[in-house]
């Protein structure tokens, strides 16, 4: 959206940024009621994250994505992120109709790499056609690194956000685009072309059908490999934007055009994103609106305000879960360790000298700096989760800082290395060749962000101490199962327990 009119919602308090040109409008906008956002206990919220999914092996990821309003439209941002260091490597735009679902999956194409398909009616942004013919992109990884498979391997694993970036009440034009009608919705007329370029104002905006943001997504995915019999899945984390009273309400009108013009604007007053904001050149179009993106009315208009209350709705000071790896029954265990809201703390700057530095944002609250990150093998690595392990018996290992998380940094063993880390319990050392781990993991046959934990039991349960900088760190995920009985096999997903500081 054009950037001198501040579209549609961001707070009047960017004025006092340094924002300029013709906006003295932006005082009369009226602003969402959200004033906290809130981990959400029944899966129907605002925000929703996928925290892992995968196209390696044979592995499908499927996504069900559901508009649980029967009344307003939704307009969704979908962006998939890479596993190693959260790059962006598809996004788009899905408008729901009252009580829809769009459902598509990810899997490796005959190149290598990740892609998208869906058969579903659901308006997007671009068409479905071009949904389905465009693989995942490797222009924002670290081409300089990564060449050939291994390029491609890093589009294979990552986690996804979602969003509703607006609603879309009935009686407008653009609800009237993707209503559907016998099933399937028009996705045309001049509302729904107009997208494609800026409301004059917010009057226009509200004219055409874009309105201020409820609650009401859900999604479920699974993760479902047949050649090896195996799937997982579980619902999306919701995180609902909410009030003084802790209802959920109306969030700041934030959708943006999925186009790829160059950003017209101070790129920072609407993303946290380290990289885009030392490099503002970057920035398209399509950048944004992303999770940082200012959403709540209760003061807090910088991006990194909106991080820090992303952050803190998921922040835990532990992680519990089980493993089982019996030999009797060929069992495996993978832990996911999904920190989706890294990327707007600190992130790789490919195009700094060496293509190994980190940018940072600092955060009102801050849950990661260069004091518990390190760099290892390009991926930004967490400092001082400290696991402590025990079979179903009591017994733990004598000497607990022995038994680490591999790969690690020498002099520091507690190491959790990318975005969306896939730790495999008891599956032996990680091997690559040419920056490709070729050692996958036992159960989700994850290579990008892997790692180890060894504790010799063949069942049990790990604790992991994730203090950060005293702050908790902000991290999703499950344990994945996969064993065999007999000539059955099976697979269970169980999500992680966890110790979170916001209540």
């Amino acid at each position: 959206m054009k950037k001198n009119v501040l579209s549609l919602s961001i707070t009047a308090a960017l004025v006092g940024l340094g924002f300029s040109g013709g906006a003295q409008a932006i005082v009369a906008i009226p602003l969402g009621t959200a004033t906290a956002l809130q981990l959400s206990t029944d899966g129907v919220g605002h925000f929703l994250y996928v925290p892992y999914y995968s196209a390696q092996s044979n592995n499908n990821t499927m996504i069900n994505l559901v508009n649980t309003d029967t009344t307003n439209g939704k307009a969704v941002k979908v962006r998939f992120r890479g596993a190693s260091n959260s790059d962006d490597v598809f996004d788009f735009q899905v408008f729901l109709s009252p009580g829809d679902v769009w459902t598509a999956s990810v899997s490796k194409n005959a190149a290598g790499l990740a892609s998208l398909h869906t058969t579903d009616n659901s308006c997007t942004k671009p068409n479905k056609a071009t949904l389905n013919s465009t693989p995942f992109v490797t222009a924002r990884l670290d081409t300089a690194r990564r060449t050939g498979d291994a390029l491609a391997n890093e589009t294979r694993e990552g986690y996804v956000e979602i969003f509703n970036m607006a609603d879309i009440p009935p009686g407008t034009p653009l609800f009237t685009a993707i209503k559907h009608v016998n099933s399937v919705p028009p996705c045309t007329g001049a509302a729904w072309t107009a997208l494609d370029t800026d409301p004059a104002d917010l009057t226009a905006a509200l004219a055409d059908g874009l309105n201020f943001p409820t609650t009401g997504l859900m999604a479920d995915w699974i993760i479902l490999n047949v050649v090896n019999a195996g799937a997982w899945s579980q619902r999306a984390v919701a995180i609902s934007a909410n009030d003084a009273t802790r209802t959920p309400a109306k969030g700041n009108l934030v959708y943006f055009p999925q186009t790829a013009g160059a950003f017209n604007g101070l790129i920072s007053n609407y993303t946290a994103d380290p990289v885009l904001n030392a490099h503002p050149s970057m920035a398209a179009m399509y950048d944004t609106p992303d999770m940082s993106i200012p959403y709540l009315s209760n003061g807090s208009t910088l991006p990194v305000n909106q991080v820090s209350a992303l952050s803190g709705a998921i922040a835990t000071n532990n992680i519990y879960n089980e493993f089982l790896t019996d030999s009797a029954t060929n069992s495996t265990t993978d832990w996911v360790l999904s920190m989706p809201t890294r990327r707007y703390s600190v992130a790789m700057d490919y195009k700094a000298s060496g293509g190994s530095a980190r940018v940072y944002s600092t955060l009102p609250t801050q849950y990661f700096n260069s004091t518990n990150t390190a760099v290892i093998d390009g991926q930004v690595c967490v400092l001082g989760i400290t696991p402590q392990q025990w079979d179903r018996e009591e017994n733990t290992p004598q000497n607990p800082s022995q038994v680490i998380i591999s790969p690690n940094v020498p002099g520091s063993p507690s190491a959790t290395c990318g975005e969306a880390n896939v730790m495999s319990v008891n599956n032996g050392n990680t091997a690559s060749v040419s920056g490709l781990i070729i050692d996958p993991s036992g159960t989700l046959q994850a290579t990008v962000a892997r790692s180890d934990q060894e504790n010799g039991y063949a069942a049990g349960w790990i604790s992991l101490a994730t203090p950060g900088l005293g702050n908790g760190l902000p991290i999703l995920g499950y344990a994945a199962l996969r064993a065999t009985a007999g000539v059955s096999t099976f697979g269970a997903t169980w999500e992680h327990k966890t110790n979170r500081i916001q209540k």
